[in-house]
């Protein structure tokens, strides 16, 4: 989901007093409803976060002793909340100007101040490393108990050093690689080929727009402009042909499944960006469609598509595109201007509406005043049929998960069950394939339109975006005539394959078998993991809680599959909050072992940083894919290469029994999943950098 205004995170410093000792290590997470970011609280250094202007929702829970009070449902800067040691405390912030915050932790007095910081803390602030107590490896041979998992005599090679030993005693005798990180992996060296399963998926998510550029002549299509300043929210040139030349990369990051961000045709032209309108936001990212049944010029066409699928099929890897049933995007003026809608005051603007730009005094919202939104031509639109939305004779939005209009955005009816005509001017659209549908209803349009890709490309599964904004029959209906489009096209091509595969995006949702694994879904992207990551990646074995929850859910829940991730373009990148690469490689190791599928956001391999966001945090995380690399991104990416492809070797990573070993001054596990074993230790913290 992309909203229009993605708030952005704010550097907040908070103070926690608690009158005993704090031997649990403080929380805090401020989220809005459409982002959430957290972190540890430490009596030494203020937790700073950057947010937009925007109401937060601040809890802070973990604090030990005994404390107990009522915070306020409003608080004051610079003034101490009380907090409470027996539960989580909760309140709100409202944050008027955007900028950086600290929430400042004060242990003797358990409350919180949260003041704002200078614009410098921001620059130059960086999360403290996790509070926890972690092996530390010294260096030479170690010695492991692999426990039940291999008999003695098994002959093993250590998929990091490409060392080869043999268990005696139910042990064996090596040395960490150099650039491990205290990592090892361990596989039987003879072994059979593992046939893919989804529960071990590695999926590679590539926000088209920012990953790599194939073919500059498309990147200004429909007359789209970069602003000449720091092109925060414009198009940036990554097309299809560029994800097509870099197949051979995505595949050697152990990539199973390519998740491509939507690629329809986009809204042509701008809004403005950010709560302050400071930038014009274009569709980049892919979430606000015009047509849903054709390439976006920007990305592409047809042809490029087809080459695209192929090349990664040859590759033995699989496609995903990006289904968006909740809502279409919004009404720029360069649409309006193309499409005929008469609703704006010409005189106002240019001769070409997508060249106005602010002057003097104004901002990129201010192309508003040009428009009149209370009049009956709207009706010329998607009309109120199709969409509610805040317009003149459309039915406004309602309170409830699936009427509501998420960030302004024209919430589609697809719970109606009256027949609709397409409107007039998509069906005139140049290149569309939308055309009128006896008795066909919102939802019937939306279904064909997405599946028509399927059965012409042979795309291998869907990301639902939005799942619980749509009614969960819509849901099963997509999954029915999916997996029939795939079944065609596979007939056609004299083809086989794994059934449809579709994965959801329900905001927040944990790893844990709900009710929505009913309604089509394989599995549910999982928001949980990304907040274990600070001590997971400080220390492996802060993991093993977490991994026993997985994977103890998974095989008691046969259909349960959860895809975890460390960063997404709709909360934060995990290389932002430390900005080290020890980290990162730790965060890896976490991610790339986690019980479930697993999704990786392009540049996490090498630790991609934030990008010009101006006040809008999350275009941040949309930064440009790093195509020249550093030497430390470089052996980033090489023991990524290698744990990931470790991973794809053997499905019991993600898909198997998993078993803690007990072992001093090490943390081992076994995973098992039919005749694959794999056994994985880590031995400790090193200070060297990848």
């Amino acid at each position: 989901m992309i909203p229009l205004f993605s708030w952005r995170r704010i550097a907040l410093a908070v103070a926690v007093a608690c009158s005993a000792s704090v031997s649990a290590a403080p929380h805090i997470t401020v989220s809005t409803s459409t982002t959430q970011t957290d972190g540890p609280l430490t009596d030494q250094h203020p937790t700073v976060f950057s947010l937009g202007k925007n109401i937060y929702k601040v809890s802070v829970s973990g604090l030990d002793g005994e404390c107990e009070a009522t915070s306020p449902t409003r608080v004051k800067f610079n003034t101490p909340i009380p907090l409470s040691c027996q539960a989580e405390s909760h309140f709100e912030v409202n944050i008027r100007f955007a900028g950086d915050y600290g929430f400042y932790f004060e242990p003797s007095t358990h409350t919180l101040s949260i003041k704002r910081e200078p614009k410098k803390t921001a620059t130059v602030f960086k999360r403290p490393l996790p509070d926890v107590q972690c092996q530390v490896y010294r260096g030479g041979p170690v010695t492991l108990s692999v426990g039940e998992a291999f008999a003695d005599g098994t002959q093993l090679t250590e998929a990091l050093s490409g060392q080869v030993v043999r268990v005696r005693d139910h042990q064996v005798t090596l040395t960490p690689a150099s650039n491990s990180g205290g990592l090892i992996l361990l596989a039987p060296t003879e072994r059979e080929p593992q046939a893919f399963t989804y529960r071990n998926a590695n999926i590679y998510f590539v926000m088209v727009d920012r990953f790599h550029n194939g073919d500059p002549s498309n990147d200004h299509s429909y007359g789209r402009h970069s602003d000449n300043q720091q092109n925060i929210g414009t198009f940036h040139g990554g097309d299809l042909q560029g994800v097509l030349e870099k197949l051979d990369y995505i595949q050697s990051l152990g990539t199973d499944v390519i998740w491509l961000s939507p690629i329809v045709e986009q809204v042509h032209g701008f809004v403005g960006g950010g709560s302050k309108g400071a930038f014009p936001f274009y569709a980049y990212h892919g979430y606000w469609a015009r047509d849903f049944t054709q390439v976006d010029q920007n990305f592409g066409d047809d042809a490029v598509l087809k080459k695209l699928v192929e090349a990664a099929h040859q590759r033995g890897m699989k496609v995903f595109l990006d289904a968006v049933l909740n809502h279409p995007g919004y009404a720029t003026l360069a649409d309006l201007q193309q499409d005929g809608i008469k609703v704006v005051n010409a005189d106002a603007l240019p001769a070409k509406w997508q060249d106005w730009h602010p002057k003097k005094g104004q901002s990129w919202h201010d192309f508003h005043q040009a428009v009149d939104y209370q009049s009956a031509n709207w009706q010329h639109w998607w009309g109120k049929d199709w969409v509610r939305a805040g317009l003149s004779g459309y039915d406004a939005p309602g309170s409830s998960d699936q009427t509501l209009t998420l960030a302004g955005l024209p919430d589609f009816k697809t719970e109606s069950t009256k027949s609709v005509t397409p409107p007039q001017w998509l069906l005139d659209n140049p290149g569309t394939r939308v055309k009128v549908q006896d008795g066909y209803t919102v939802s019937d349009y939306l279904l064909e339109w997405q599946t028509q890709w399927v059965e012409r490309f042979g795309i291998d599964g869907f990301r639902v975006d939005t799942v619980k904004h749509v009614d969960g029959e819509i849901w099963r209906a997509l999954k029915q005539k999916a997996s029939a489009a795939l079944a065609s096209w596979r007939q056609k091509h004299q083809q086989s394959g794994a059934p449809f595969w579709m994965m959801g995006e329900v905001w927040g949702h944990s790893a844990y078998r709900s009710p929505y694994f009913d309604q089509g879904f394989d599995a549910l992207i999982n928001f949980d993991l990304q907040k274990q990551m600070d001590k997971g990646a400080y220390c492996l074995s802060q993991m093993e809680e977490t991994y026993n929850a997985y994977a103890q859910t998974m095989q008691n829940e046969a259909d349960f599959i959860p895809v975890s991730y460390m960063s997404s373009h709709d909360t934060e990148l995990f290389f932002s909050r430390f900005k080290d690469m020890a980290m990162q490689r730790g965060a890896a190791n976490a991610l790339l072992l986690s019980p479930g599928a697993i999704q990786v956001y392009y540049g996490d391999e090498v630790g991609r940083d934030l990008g010009p966001y101006g006040d809008d945090f999350h275009q941040g995380t949309r930064s440009d894919m790093v195509w020249s690399r550093t030497p430390e991104q470089q052996r980033l990416l090489a023991h990524w290469r290698k744990v990931a492809q470790f991973r794809q070797q053997h499905p019991a990573v993600g898909a198997g029994v998993h078993r803690a070993i007990a072992q001093d001054n090490a943390y081992v596990f076994s995973r098992q999943l039919g005749d694959d074993t794999i056994v994985a230790a880590f031995v400790g913290r090193t200070t060297s950098q990848p």
